[in-house]
């Protein structure tokens, strides 16, 4: 690592140790090796991992894996650095700050196409300025401009860029009178049911489960495609060590290739990947109502990938919105989008 990157993934690893173990190189149960995967948080941005879980992909292309959710995509990545976990599911934007600070990750499957997140404001905003979620996207995003506090997890989050990224598609300096509070993702739906801010921006089913009380309205649903720098895009990403895809690349392409079957399920039985996402743990009856379930699903569907490969063209948007976004500080450390520099199809391959 460069110097100033040790105290950012050294600090925890000893939590992240306890809490996960040392992944085991013993053979499970079923006689398989067994990994462990981290996501960053447990939306629906993750679907075609959760397919994949859900349908025991990861056993029938090879491997046991324990699937674990993190508090965030840094945590996530340091415990794969740590090498407390094997594999890290999380946005790729985060992948270019540990570029910038050394950090040995790469990426070797997407699951999304494009990005996920949904914008919610306060319904009666919408109403106020005559708005759904069928109006031309630039009266959408125009309405961002007018609004009071905004929520945000984290100062400098994927949740407030994306928001400033598309109030700055109206012009250079349209983004700087935005205002942002940080409330960490799970008080920001209350946050807005309440009136406290008026709008923020994560993937389903956060926005969409504010409108059934009628509080809340899903504005901008970026998952659908209408942005085109957000489109073909990807943006949660399986992450590895360099250095144990190498060591195992059987099992690299397992699991690279179980979370693309499970993307890849979206466009070849559709039905059978809504009902496999719905039997999951996280999102059953017991968690989301029908209503919360079918929209999220909704705004998601078109973001899943027929396969998990990727391009620098892909790629190439993630730099330029992570430029944009000024989370590359030097642009002397801005990585190229070339294969082999962030990201490689080397595990998983082309589609069956």
């Amino acid at each position: 690592m460069i110097k100033g990157a040790r105290p950012l993934w050294l600090a925890g690893l000893m939590a992240l140790t306890v809490a996960f173990g040392v992944p085991s190189q013993a053979k499970a149960q079923k006689g398989l090796p067994e990994v462990t995967i981290v996501t960053a948080v447990p939306n629906l941005a993750f679907s075609a991992l959760w397919v994949a879980e859900q349908l025991n992909y990861f056993e029938q292309e090879g491997v046991t894996a324990k699937v674990s959710v993190v508090s965030g995509g840094s945590v996530c990545q340091t415990a794969v650095v740590g090498r407390s976990a094997n594999f890290c599911a999380s946005s790729s934007e985060g992948l270019i700050l540990t570029y910038q600070e050394g950090a040995p990750l790469i990426a070797i499957q997407a699951h999304n196409r494009n990005v996920t997140m949904s914008v919610a404001v306060r319904k009666s905003i919408a109403d106020k300025f005559g708005v759904s979620r069928d109006s031309p996207i630039d009266a959408r995003i125009k309405v961002l401009t007018q609004l009071g506090p905004i929520g945000a997890t984290s100062p400098g989050s994927a949740s407030e860029q994306v928001v400033k990224f598309l109030v700055s598609k109206l012009g250079p300096h349209a983004a700087d009178k935005l205002k942002f509070v940080y409330l960490g993702g799970t008080e920001l739906p209350s946050s807005l049911i309440n009136g406290v801010v008026d709008a923020f921006a994560l993937s389903p089913p956060s926005g969409e489960s504010t409108e059934p009380g009628g509080k809340g309205y899903v504005l901008i649903p970026l998952g659908r495609g209408e942005v085109p720098e957000l489109t073909e895009y990807p943006f949660e990403v399986l992450m590895v060590r360099p250095d144990f895809a190498e060591k195992e690349p059987k099992i690299a392409r397992a699991v690279a290739r179980a979370i693309s079957r499970g993307g890849a399920l979206f466009h070849s039985n559709p039905a059978s990947a809504k009902a496999a996402l719905r039997a999951h743990r996280l999102f059953n009856p017991k968690r989301l109502s029908d209503d919360v379930f079918d929209l999220s699903y909704n705004m998601v569907v078109n973001a899943m990938p027929r396969w998990g490969n990727m391009s620098s063209e892909g790629w190439q948007k993630v730099i330029k919105f992570a430029v944009a976004a000024k989370m590359v500080k030097d642009p002397a450390k801005t990585p190229s989008a070339a294969e082999g520099v962030l990201w490689t199809n080397k595990f998983v391959g082309k589609a069956p």
